[in-house]
């Protein structure tokens, strides 16, 4: 059988599943399906409320702490491994580990990458590793009307604008720590402006600067959050998209994109936590070195 027939068959063959899948009746009802309701932090565990804080657990709390466990069991594991012919696994987490030391921190620190390398590392791998368990579908989903009981679902905690706030919050205070320390707070903040501007203008210079720590703040916990939000609400609308249409060729085409959509999403994810990681590196390194 020359090549020209295979190819053919293949095409036949293909042609007719897509046939037979079209021909195929739905499954009757159309489930009532709400995307939103997957982005809901209900309790899984009700615990007490302190003033404006509700301790209760929720998914999000579920996927941090994986994120957390998982962290420390590669530390201790990676730690315990380290052998002097690297096997896959060690030269995978050493390739990590040169990213964001060479990659990261080196590449745009010009002082302190001693000591501020353990945060910015720890940011950059914690942040990959939610991303990643992000990725993994547990059963916290919220049940529906059609299955009453909590369903697979995808949710990562850097999809919670609360998480990524915190941790920018981190690199906002280190970022001036950082600056104060090195230069003092009269100097620090006086630094904000060039000290060969105008004096009028260096007013408002040192103003526009003060509003940018602000929004420095804002774009680096939005940006993450958005993020993975966006595809993470784009896979739950092309797994819902299947269910809705009464067609089994829709749904094994919609989910053919889903597919790709994941892939496209282990991407993110890297890119994700080396953009946090990155500007991280970028502000403290410019708070602790004030060129103008």
């Amino acid at each position: 059988m020359n090549k020209f027939v295979k190819v053919l068959l293949w095409i036949v063959g293909i042609i007719g599943a897509a046939v037979v899948l079209f021909l195929i009746p739905g499954a009757g009802k159309q489930p009532e399906l709400e995307i939103a309701k997957e982005f809901d932090l209900n309790p899984l565990v009700k615990l007490v409320t302190i003033g404006p804080f509700d301790l209760s657990i929720t998914k999000a709390t579920v996927y941090l702490m994986a994120a957390t466990f998982v962290c420390v069991v590669l530390a201790i594991v990676v730690s315990r491994s380290i052998k002097p012919v690297p096997g896959r696994f060690q030269i995978t987490m050493e390739a990590l580990y040169g990213l964001a030391r060479d990659g990261i921190v080196g590449s745009v620190m010009k002082t302190g990458q001693d000591t501020w390398f353990p945060y910015i590392g720890a940011v950059f791998f914690f942040i990959l590793i939610s991303n990643l368990i992000g990725l993994l579908p547990l059963p916290l989903g919220e049940p529906t009307s059609y299955f009453p009981y909590r369903t697979f679902t995808y949710y990562t905690a850097t999809a919670n604008l609360w998480v990524t706030l915190g941790l920018a919050l981190c690199t906002f205070v280190f970022t001036h720590y950082a600056g104060i320390r090195k230069n003092g707070p009269y100097r620090y903040v006086k630094n904000w402006a060039p000290a060969s501007a105008p004096p009028v203008l260096k007013q408002v210079i040192w103003f526009i600067h003060a509003i940018s720590e602000i929004f420095r703040l804002i774009s680096l916990s939005v940006r993450l959050f958005a993020n993975m939000l966006a595809g993470h609400a784009i896979l739950a609308v092309f797994f819902a998209m299947a269910l809705l249409f009464q067609s089994y060729l829709a749904a094994v085409a919609l989910q053919g994109f889903s597919v790709t959509i994941y892939l496209f999403e282990i991407f993110v994810a890297f890119i994700q936590a080396f953009i946090f990681a990155i500007l991280s590196a970028v502000y403290i390194g410019g708070a602790l070195d004030q060129d103008h």
